[in-house]
């Protein structure tokens, strides 16, 4: 049948009432029925337009912070310490009475680099110690080392320590020594000569006040204890007696024993001197930092800024990633549904 001959035998189909034309007339216009849809973008004409807007930003950006960043820059003179001034201060010093320790002098010029020897007291006990801190040739540690030892023990002394590091060319090497004080001067000078002298230090504390106090206690004790020694060897002495006399006794042996022994002490710090040498060899001379000028420093601030730039990207486009995947796949499942009832409503028809 052709398409004339079904419009032909519509029209001829009887029209409807005129009941039915009021009541359809009548109804309520229908409330618009609302349908979310998803908006419609043509991908590729976006990534067209979006891609350049993007490359565009980054590269403007981290122009501007190039010119931003590679001004004139005035940095601070660090106040940096050579090596002999660390080595200084990282050797350690010795303690005043206070439990402090003083700091170390300066180094010494390299036109006035030997030692200065302080001569000790001839006629008081002193405690003499002395610190050195002496470069060296680069294979000349080992040598002046045994040479140090070997000029301490020259002047009736002895080596008390010794720590050589010698990683590879380069290294340290820490003694202490004692010399008779009678003859530290002459060591010292000895001692300095070995190489060049970049830091000293020199403390010298009377002890013959302490070793005469002590002296004196001594003297007192001994005198008390032959007076208790009379009174025990009387034999008009009651028990009680003698055991109070007893106990005094002991008590002044143990006190003049104590005393004995730290005026010993006090005899042998002043009668022997400390001398703690450091020798080290030079340190390879640091290279001099490039001073980029005005231009190399914004082209380096601007590409430093640009790889952060696309390190940022990266990351985004790991994080989205999924995201973006979760909702692509939510579109075509809607599209999908979409046409499904599309299809379900012609077939119904």
């Amino acid at each position: 049948m052709t398409s004339d001959a079904i419009l032909a035998e519509l029209r001829a189909l009887p029209g409807a009432p005129d009941r039915l034309r009021e009541r359809v007339r009548t109804l309520p216009e229908p409330q618009p029925r609302f349908a979310w849809t998803l908006p419609r973008l043509d991908v590729r004409r976006s990534l067209l337009v979006l891609a350049p807007a993007v490359v565009a930003l980054g590269v403007g950006a981290a122009a501007l912070h190039g010119v931003l960043a590679g001004g004139p820059k005035t940095s601070p003179q660090p106040l940096a310490l050579n090596a002999e001034q660390h080595g200084a201060h990282a050797a350690g010093g010795w303690s005043t009475a206070t439990g402090t320790t003083p700091s170390f002098a300066p180094a010494l010029k390299a036109d006035h680099a030997r030692a200065v020897a302080l001569p000790p007291s001839a006629t008081r006990l002193n405690k003499y110690n002395a610190w050195l801190r002496v470069r060296v040739a680069d294979d000349g540690l080992a040598k002046v080392t045994t040479r140090a030892m070997q000029i301490a023990r020259g002047y009736g002394g002895y080596v008390a320590s010794v720590d050589m590091n010698t990683p590879g060319k380069r290294g340290t090497a820490s003694l202490v020594l004692r010399i008779p004080v009678t003859k530290v001067e002459d060591a010292v000078l000895r001692l300095g000569k070995l190489g060049e002298v970049t830091a000293q230090r020199v403390r010298i504390q009377d002890l013959q006040r302490q070793a005469n106090i002590l002296q004196r206690t001594i003297l007192k004790l001994r005198v008390t204890i032959a007076g208790l020694e009379r009174k025990l060897a009387a034999g008009s002495l009651s028990p009680e007696e003698r055991l109070r006399l007893q106990y005094q006794l002991d008590e002044a042996k143990r006190t003049l024993a104590q005393n004995t022994k730290s005026r010993a002490t006090t005899v042998h710090e002043g009668t022997l001197a400390t001398v703690s040498m450091t020798f080290f060899t030079p340190q390879p001379a640091a290279a001099t930092p490039h001073h980029e000028g005005r231009l190399g420093r914004t082209a380096s601030s601007a590409g430093e800024f640009l790889v952060r730039e696309l390190a940022w990207l990266l990351y985004a486009l790991i994080v989205v990633a999924p995201i973006a995947l979760l909702a692509a796949a939510a579109v075509v499942a809607v599209r999908g549904a979409r046409r499904r009832s599309d299809a379900r409503l012609l077939e119904g028809a």
